[in-house]
């Protein structure tokens, strides 16, 4: 193996390596362990569905609901008419991506915030999405609050300083 080599190969595996930001509102910024999402004020489950749906920091339906502007829904076991009360939920699990809506190039972006209720609460997850084209990205986390508006706050824990 050529010597000269090596350090160019260990520049290039280092500059594919991102950087995790403490910014939400950084694309390069990822939910960190021990984040929770607070509920805070009553949510109502429409009839006959297992989910809230928000937009704009609004209820919203799925008939109104504008695909190509970020949105999100609170799925839970049980069909509504219900309401779920304040309450501070611990995210277990998150997962970002993307999957072809269509042939004519249009996205879903999606990220996946897996919860868990210490009260009982049957939550499964919120799900933040929005419809774009190739050329789109994915949205950020101060994004999905936007998104939330007061309905939910999402906590993280406070890093440690670097030393």
């Amino acid at each position: 193996m050529n010597l000269k080599f090596i350090p160019v190969a260990t520049l290039l595996i280092s500059a594919c390596q991102t950087t995790q930001s403490t910014d939400p509102s950084l694309l390069t910024f990822k939910i960190p362990n021990g984040s929770t999402l607070s509920l805070n004020k009553d949510l109502e489950i429409p009839e006959d569905k297992t989910h809230a749906l928000l937009q704009t920091g609004k209820l919203t339906t799925d008939k109104k609901r504008d695909d190509y502007k970020l949105n999100c829904r609170f799925d839970v076991k049980t069909f509504g008419p219900r309401t779920i009360k304040p309450e501070v939920f611990k995210i277990r699990r998150t997962e970002d991506g993307q999957e072809k809506v269509s042939d004519a190039g249009i996205v879903r972006f999606y990220s996946d915030v897996y919860l868990a209720s210490d009260k009982g609460t049957d939550i499964i997850k919120l799900t933040c999405q929005e419809w774009g084209g190739k050329i789109d990205r994915n949205f950020t986390v101060s994004e999905m609050e936007t998104a939330l508006g007061d309905y939910f706050t999402f906590t993280f824990p406070a890093t440690k300083p670097a030393e």
